[in-house]
């Protein structure tokens, strides 16, 4: 064997001990239990359940994540855990891991690829159709952070009556405004060398956030000021996970052309906004370069629903800190800041459901 192979292998051995380190020294604590969805075209998703610590609510909670995020971006870690909050408030709630992100595996296990119109006509009705049974419940309430928000209310139209409620958090589906969508964009392309921006490599250099400056994307991502170091470190450590390349060649036609549409062209997903009847809450935060004010307030008036209301998060308002993109989750005081927001939609929301006729068929 040569030696650049030697050496190559030795480069891989000590990266893969790193990784293993890293996971050990941040693993995240009171883990909810997992099961398995399949598609329809083969995919096993992997969803999270957190019960009601004393259940009040017939209605469940599916979180879904956002872009280059996993599951445990929802269903966080100490007090930065949405999930456990909205438990500890009488919900059931399920996160999922979206394909190709986390637990979920492709059939076989073979490599694939993904865009976003498999996240809205596959793992949706998948998970929702499972999540409803498990639940025993004819509707749901739906909280997505960014992405997560995006997938919700482009699938919002099909899943009709069944959709109670929405929360979309740092949700951008207008694309004028978001330069720091282009950069994320651009650096994802550049990292992207076998075809996706596997984002989980942010893992090996968790030890260092919050100590060192670190280059890259990750100030695009959030306000790193209104997140703790030990918080920072625990995020680069367990919720980054891949962007396919579909994801990414979508969201180029979506920045590039300011539209939010399916890869054919078929379908306008902004259009379908205008028929989401159910309560919504639409959070943003003052200083977000992935959502700026301006694409939160688009998104907030082409909601159909009369039943709206936004909230932007930052010291104007009354907040303790201007938050940006990833801290509406994972920010120093989130839980006494977004997470009451979220609750009080969400309360009402499954209240109003559950005195509601039953849904049809």
């Amino acid at each position: 064997m040569s030696t650049a192979a030697l050496i190559l292998l030795g480069v891989v051995f000590v990266l893969a001990c790193v990784s293993a380190w890293v996971q050990w020294r941040y693993a995240l604590d009171d883990r909810p239990a997992r099961f398995d969805v399949t598609t329809a075209d083969g995919w096993a998703l992997a969803v999270w359940h957190r019960p009601a610590v004393a259940r009040r609510f017939q209605t469940p909670v599916l979180l879904c994540h956002g872009l280059a995020n996993n599951h445990a971006f929802m269903d966080f870690h100490g007090a930065q855990n949405l999930a456990r909050f909205l438990s500890e408030a009488g919900f059931d709630c399920y996160s999922v891991d979206l394909r190709g992100a986390g637990a979920s595996r492709s059939a076989h296990d073979l490599p694939a690829d993904a865009t976003v119109d498999d996240h809205v006509h596959f793992d949706v009705p998948a998970v929702v159709d499972e999540v409803l049974r498990r639940a025993d419940a004819p509707r749901l309430l739906w909280v997505g952070h960014s992405l997560g928000g995006v997938i919700g209310l482009a699938a919002a139209p099909a899943l009709g009556t069944r959709l109670a409620g929405i929360v979309t958090i740092g949700t951008p589906l207008f694309f004028r405004f978001t330069h720091g969508v282009r950069r994320l964009l651009w650096l994802g392309h550049v990292l992207a060398v076998w075809g996706q921006f596997d984002a989980t490599l942010a893992r090996l250099v968790a030890p260092l956030a919050g100590r060192v400056a670190l280059p890259g994307g990750e100030k695009l991502s959030s306000n790193l000021a209104n997140i703790a170091p030990r918080t920072q470190r625990y995020l680069l450590a367990n919720v980054f996970a891949p962007i396919w390349k579909g994801v990414m060649a979508q969201l180029d036609d979506w920045v590039k052309n300011d539209v939010c549409r399916s890869v054919d062209g078929q379908v306008d997903y902004r259009a379908g906004l205008a028929q989401v009847r159910c309560p919504a809450l639409v959070l943003g935060g003052s200083v977000d370069l992935l959502c700026p004010m301006a694409a939160t307030r688009g998104l907030f008036d082409a909601l159909g629903t009369p039943d709206k209301r936004m909230v932007v998060l930052g010291t104007a308002s009354g907040h303790s800190a201007d938050y940006g993109h990833g801290d509406l989750v994972t920010g120093r005081r989130a839980s006494e800041e977004v997470y009451p927001e979220v609750l009080s939609l969400l309360r009402e929301a499954a209240l109003r459901a559950e005195q509601a006729p039953p849904v049809n068929g």
